[in-house]
This record gives structure tokens, C-alpha cells and sequence, in this order.
């Protein structure tokens, strides 16, 4: 998988999260860190259970999401790469401190963890990093709102026409045919749940993709025979495109 970048160090990482530091300020940031090493498939933290600390992903890939109040059905409401953060909500909505969502390894993963008081009491003396956690939120709700309007007005195919583009725009490799090769680490469970539909339903739109001559599948992953009519069929503004992405 040549275009998928899953490993960056403690350093690369807090240098993307916080590029309002200095050099120095981010070695004294990492100094209050706990790297922390998981397997795939390992769950990190439970949604509801006590909240200790922010993490931030160093490598590996990491999947939040939330599981329905009556059925406990799970739905995956997205990934975390390396420089991305989870914990950062309860963090500063303050009360009583649990996580929001769970987060569980696809595969696996290291992290660099700050316990809560610790990292409060970094922001307090460096206020400028305050502004960088700004953005990251600031994608967070724009990739929110993108996604909740856009679940409860289009159709599952348009939506599933735009999870498959912006996979292959961030991880797929271009063939000289004009073809994308998609070997990407994740089950169509999980492609399901990203989607909120049953496994069943999902095994249906890839069946109907693939006799409109749009995709293969494989065991590996799937290659986009059209990218063009995948785009005809999303329909998503290219801002919207590159949001989502980066939420993968």
C-alpha cells in the first residue's frame, strides 16, 4: 500500500498538531507524554467509561465511533491517522469526564497519551496552542455537519460513491489504464458502519456498483474502474471532498 502513510514519530506528530510551538516547546509537550503501544483490533478506550487524558495517534490507524442507545448497534464515525487526536471533547467541555465515543485499532497502533491535568497545565503557560486545537475543531464540525446533512438527504449509493472517492484521492494508486488500485486495512463491516447501514445492505450497493462497471472487489481491496462516474454519482463539493479525506 505505497500511498498510505501510517507512521510518523511522537516529534512529527505534535509538529503537525501544534505548529504554533517552537521546537522546544513541543520537546517539553512530548516529555509529559505516555507512549502507549496496542494491537489490532484492541480497544483503547470505551464510550462512557472514565476519561483520563487526550491521546494523539503516532502510528497505526484508529477507528471512533458510538454504539445506539437502544439495539447497542456500533456505527464507526470515522479514522484516526497519525497526528490526529481523540479525548480532546470531554477534555475541554469539562463536568464529568467520560469519553464520548470509543476508539479501537484497525491495526496496530501507538499513541502518545497526556493525562488530563498535565496537558490543562501545558496549555495554561503555551496559550497559543490553544488556537491550533481551534482548527482542528473548527474540521471537526464542518466534516460533522457535511456528513449528518448530507446521511439524511442523499441516497446510500451517492454516499457510498463518495466514501469509495475519498479513499482512492487519500490511499489509492493510480494504474496506467486510469484504473485505482484500493488496498486499504479495513473490513466491510467497518465500511458499514461508516456508512450506517447493515452489512447486507453495503454487500448490495458494491453488487450493484459492480454490474454499472464502477469498482471490482478483491480480497485486497477494490479497484475504481471510473472515477468519473463515481463523481457524477457523489456529487460533493471538492471542499466537502478534501474534509472528508482528511477524515480517513
Amino acid at each position: 500500500m505505497p500511498k498510505i502513510s501510517l507512521k510518523d514519530t511522537p516529534a512529527g506528530c505534535l509538529a503537525k498538531a501544534f505548529p504554533s510551538l517552537s521546537d522546544e516547546e513541543r520537546r517539553a509537550l512530548e516529555s509529559l507524554g505516555l507512549v502507549l503501544e496496542f494491537d489490532a483490533d484492541e480497544l483503547i478506550a470505551q464510550e462512557s467509561s472514565y476519561c483520563s487524558g487526550v491521546y494523539i495517534v503516532c502510528q497505526g490507524l484508529v477507528a471512533i465511533g458510538k454504539y445506539a442507545p437502544r439495539t447497542h448497534e456500533k456505527r464507526v464515525l470515522r479514522f484516526l491517522a497519525p497526528g490526529e487526536w481523540y479525548g480532546l471533547e470531554p477534555f475541554f467541555l469539562g463536568g464529568k469526564p467520560v469519553n464520548l465515543q470509543f476508539a479501537r485499532t484497525i491495526i496496530e497502533s501507538t499513541l502518545l497519551f497526556f493525562e488530563t491535568s498535565r496537558f490543562r497545565a501545558f496549555l495554561e503557560h503555551h496559550p497559543q496552542a490553544l488556537f491550533d486545537l481551534c482548527r482542528w475543531f473548527g474540521r471537526e464540525v464542518a466534516m460533522l455537519e457535511f456528513k449528518l446533512t448530507r446521511e439524511a438527504t442523499e441516497s446510500v449509493d451517492r454516499n457510498l460513491a463518495l466514501l469509495l472517492l475519498a479513499l482512492a484521492n487519500k490511499y489509492g494508486t493510480p494504474n496506467a489504464d486510469g484504473t485505482v488500485r484500493l488496498e486499504f486495512p479495513i473490513t466491510r463491516q467497518t465500511m458499514a458502519e461508516l456508512l450506517g447501514v447493515s452489512l447486507e445492505t453495503l454487500m448490495r450497493m458494491l453488487r450493484r456498483f459492480r454490474e454499472r462497471e464502477l469498482i471490482e472487489t478483491h480480497r485486497w481491496g477494490f479497484e475504481i474502474l471510473s472515477r468519473g462516474r463515481l463523481e457524477e454519482i457523489a456529487r460533493a463539493p471538492e471542499l466537502y471532498r478534501t474534509i472528508i479525506e482528511q477524515t480517513l
